[in-house]
């Protein structure tokens, strides 16, 4: 049948993405993407466009699948310190069971075109401020329910516990050792005890 694509542009974005990811947008050539989905030219470019609109395509797909870890934070039941370390432990996990130790997709294009790609700027930004109204919303609950000074605010919690998650992330990027993730974590949640 004319015009019939021969593969899922889903399965293929997600080659993409664990190629952006890896290697980087700098690092990745048009030629290593086509090598990676399995692609003619022709058919990445008549279907994702050029190599900028792949790089935003990929990354607004890894936004996808690992969006739900804010929901996720939002169903939690318990003590506030119990619930952040169960986030962060599984975060940490998340991390170090990538053999390519890639860390994360959106901390990595944050370093690497956020400063000079407004495109991937705005998704960087709108990524990070979704995470943090979660964790403040999680903040206002845990204060509500008295589990939360009201001493705290919860905006500049929300920003810490933020900071925390992106430098666990860079950590793992290099660091082998569980060990320094996990005492960066325990440090940071000592401020609720």
């Amino acid at each position: 049948m004319a015009g019939k694509k021969a593969f899922l542009p889903e399965q293929v974005l997600d080659k993409a993405m664990d190629l952006f990811w890896e290697q980087g947008y700098e690092g990745t050539s048009i030629e290593d993407l086509v090598q990676c989905m399995g692609l003619g030219r022709g058919s990445l470019y008549d279907t994702f466009g050029d190599k900028h609109a792949l790089y935003l395509a990929a990354l607004s797909q890894y936004l996808t699948k690992y969006q739900g870890q804010v929901a996720e934070l939002q169903q939690q039941t318990g003590p506030l310190s119990q619930i952040l370390e169960h986030f962060f432990q599984a975060r940490i996990e998340d991390l170090l069971s990538d053999p390519a130790r890639r860390g994360c997709f959106l901390v990595n294009a944050t370093v690497e075109m956020a400063p000079h790609d407004p495109e991937v700027n705005q998704i960087v930004q709108s990524a990070l401020q979704e995470l943090e109204e979660g964790l403040y919303r999680l903040l206002i609950k845990a204060q509500v329910a008295g589990d939360l000074s009201w001493t705290y605010d919860p905006h500049q919690v929300a920003h810490f516990l933020v900071g925390t998650l992106v430098s666990i992330r860079v950590l793992a990027r290099g660091q082998q050792d569980r060990r320094v993730l996990q005492d960066v974590v325990k440090t940071a949640l000592s401020v609720f005890h």
